[in-house]
């Protein structure tokens, strides 16, 4: 591996049309700016898989069944919105920059241990990758950007840290329907007014992870017949729609 050479040249293209991740505090925060916050929700079969993809996401998520099936269920909190960022300036500036979310100092960098940097993957113009711009990541695949660096293990830090409180979230939703991990992920609209109260709840209450007695009764959402066959054949519980008017399905395909 070769060590790879990055600057942000301030295109704007990672700040249109996204769905960006966020931990529970950056959610209250963007949430009194007046933005919009999604929750999102993907699950899987709870394996005793040690990748380190795996076992990352497994580290984030808390134990549920579904029919059956011990399963591990992800909920995750997103800034949507189309079009350019709310907080973007017209002279492609960020409007709270020193405030601005972990997500948004991590990129282009992968926050996931295991994953390699691709640039062809990422939005950034291809002078951004120019052998001129400072090193950014080194041969052996260390970040070598000290902001981003710390913003990873800081969101890394997050996700351990909220398991509790996004499983006390999915309690006070109601939820209890989840996408198939990798292929696509339920996604929750719940008005800001009504969203807000309850984060603030998560955090001070604030969902203790020791709590890990499974939720019962969790459903499985896809709109293949070959996924659903799988999840019912593993003795899951499943369904093609959400058929609930605040669960929209998001596919990754």
């Amino acid at each position: 591996m070769t060590g790879i050479s990055f600057s942000c040249t301030s295109c704007g293209r990672c700040c249109h049309d996204l769905r960006l991740t966020l931990s529970v505090a950056e959610a209250i925060q963007w949430l009194h700016r007046g933005g919009k916050v999604q929750v999102l929700c993907h699950a899987a079969a709870d394996l005793d898989d040690l990748s380190p993809v795996v076992a990352y996401r497994s580290a984030r998520s808390f134990p549920a069944r579904s029919g059956g099936l011990a399963i591990r269920v992800q909920v995750i909190l997103a800034a949507q919105f189309d079009g350019a960022c709310p907080n973007l300036l017209p002279d492609m500036r960020c409007g709270i920059y020193d405030e601005r979310p972990n997500t948004c100092r991590i990129y282009p960098a992968e926050i996931i241990p295991g994953l390699a940097l691709k640039s062809d993957r990422k939005l950034c113009p291809p002078e951004a990758w120019d052998d001129r711009q400072p090193e950014y990541l080194s041969a052996d695949g260390r970040i070598l950007d000290v902001v981003t660096d710390t913003a990873i293990a800081a969101a890394r830090a997050a996700g351990l840290r909220e398991v509790g409180m996004r499983r006390s979230l999915a309690t006070a939703l109601g939820m209890k329907i989840a996408a198939l991990e990798n292929e696509g992920f339920a996604v929750w609209s719940i008005a800001s007014d009504a969203l807000l109260p309850i984060l603030r709840d998560a955090m001070q209450g604030a969902g203790d992870p020791s709590k890990d007695t499974p939720s019962p009764d969790w459903l499985f959402v896809s709109p293949r017949s070959e996924t659903l066959a799988l999840i019912t054949a593993a003795g899951a519980k499943a369904v093609s729609s959400p058929n609930h008017d605040q669960v929209a399905y998001l596919p990754l395909y």
